[in-house]
């Protein structure tokens, strides 16, 4: 067997995975029985393929009983991990037992890879009391979920164990930090860290850049792109994405186009993600002819790629257009979600194709099953709202099977303002004070309509409303770029 595990150990380092299976078959089928060396290779194997094979093989260790060891064990942990079988890891990983560090990154990594960022903080915080010390592993896995969680607490314990085992000078580690600070928020102290770094690489430019991204500073992320090249760091395909994503949010048309420059430049002009945030970034800075050629050379469409042109036609005022465009989706077999949906439904009430809009609604629901969010509800009031069914929007409130939200009541009392039926005035003020809506233009909606009806006590009680609960009184303006 020695032989045999070196070959197989060999064959696992080179990734010829086909030839480890086959070797393990020949093992049963000779009569020699595989040991704690080889099932853990065998197992990998399993989960390289994405062969299902790996639930008997398990199996086949429970028989064996090799399954009391730590090292098999954890090889399974690992295998239903890749698999995103969270639970019947967890079932070893409870069985286990005896369990060392290499278990716990195990199962708190299968967690947080497979969508349960709570459970792998739990499984952390566990591991802890249980007085197992977190390595350098330990914390790359856990950060991104505290980021996640926005568990800065959490993260702040860990960036302190972090220094006082004396692995602040790590790279890695300290990139991984700074993203957990700017998931958090606490974007000065990942700046602190950033600068601190000697050597900067891509990834933790993109962590920083990142950072603001997520708070919605698309300045920075511009400036901090700048900073980059400068610096003389070539970008990767994430920081093309964050800066595209903020030239988008800013309309400017003139960076944006030298960024395309840049994805042709790095060979990223077919990657599907870089092509749809340039469909999306060419429509917001009114360039549609760019948006659709862009559009036309993606050779497989995604949902996100044709949501991205169906919203630009439809911020265009093209709502034909954009019906055909979702249609031409469907055709093509590539199901929409439920954002797809919902920028369907808002550019039918853009452009007042109220029929077509209820019909994708009912599509929607009946079809596809999805079920609407208060955003859909919200569109489906401001379409009938828009087109002056007033009666019939207010009807759709009372049939929605939930608590209508304030985004909902805001829709319908836009339509009232414009069609003057001010009637719902005090039903959506009285939601607005239920709710503790901090978001200043419903209170301006509300405003306008006291005002125009000469309500003043009532406009005096809601300015009040506004500066107890610190409403900022945001005043609108244009972004244009002008050329130089």
């Amino acid at each position: 067997m020695a032989l045999v595990n070196s070959t197989v150990k060999n064959l696992s380092i080179s990734g010829s995975s086909e030839k480890i299976l086959l070797i393990y078959r020949l093992l049963w089928i000779s009569g020699l029985r595989p040991d704690n060396f080889t099932f853990p290779y065998t197992l990998k194997a399993c989960a390289d393929l994405a062969i299902f094979d790996g639930r008997s093989i398990h199996t086949q260790i429970l028989k064996s009983g090799f399954s009391l060891n730590v090292y098999v064990a954890n090889s399974i942990i690992d295998m239903y991990s890749k698999f995103g079988s969270f639970q019947p890891a967890r079932q070893v990983f409870d069985e286990m037992a005896d369990r060392n560090l290499v278990s716990w990154n195990l199962i708190i990594s299968c967690y947080r890879l497979n969508g349960f960022p709570n459970t792998a903080v739990e499984l952390c915080c566990s591991m802890r009391y249980e007085s197992v010390v977190l390595d350098k592993v330990s914390m790359k896995i856990i950060l991104p979920a505290c980021g996640q969680l926005r568990a800065l607490r959490l993260g702040k314990s860990i960036h302190a164990h972090m220094i006082t085992s004396g692995l602040s000078l790590d790279v890695a580690l300290t990139t991984a930090v700074m993203d957990m600070y700017g998931k958090c928020g606490s974007l000065n102290t990942a700046e602190r860290l950033f600068n601190e770094i000697s050597c900067k690489d891509v990834v933790s430019w993109n962590a920083l850049i990142s950072g603001y991204s997520q708070i919605g500073k698309p300045k920075m992320v511009i400036e901090l792109f700048q900073k980059m090249r400068v610096a003389g760091t070539s970008p990767s395909i994430v920081t093309v994405l964050l800066v595209l994503q903020a030239c988008a949010d800013l309309g400017i048309l003139q960076f944006g186009d030298k960024i395309h420059g840049y994805v042709i430049k790095l060979s990223l002009s077919l990657d599907v993600s870089v092509q749809t945030l340039l469909v999306e970034m060419y429509s917001k800075c009114g360039k549609l002819c760019s948006a659709s050629c862009v559009f036309n050379g993606i050779s497989e469409g995604t949902v996100n790629s044709w949501s991205a042109i169906i919203y630009g036609l439809g911020m265009h005022g093209y709502g034909k257009a954009s019906l055909m465009g979702f249609f031409g989706m469907l055709k093509r077999g590539i199901d929409p979600d439920d954002v797809c949906f919902l920028i369907i439904l808002s550019t039918c009430s853009h452009t007042g194709l109220v029929s077509e809009g209820c019909n994708v609604f009912n599509y929607m629901v009946k079809h596809f099953a999805i079920q609407p969010k208060m955003e859909h509800y919200a569109s489906m009031v401001d379409l009938l709202g828009r087109a002056g069914f007033i009666d019939e929007a207010f009807k759709f409130i009372r049939l929605m099977p939930t608590e209508p939200g304030i985004s909902v009541w805001g829709a319908l009392l836009g339509a009232c303002k414009i069609y003057g039926e001010f009637e719902i005035g005090g039903v959506f003020e009285e939601c607005l004070v239920e709710s503790g809506c901090k978001t200043a233009g419903y209170y301006k909606l509300l405003l306008s309509i006291y005002a125009s009806k000469g309500r003043w006590d009532d406009v005096a009680r809601i300015r009040g409303l506004m500066e107890k609960r610190e409403v900022e009184r945001t005043s609108g303006y244009s972004l244009i770029e002008i050329s130089s």
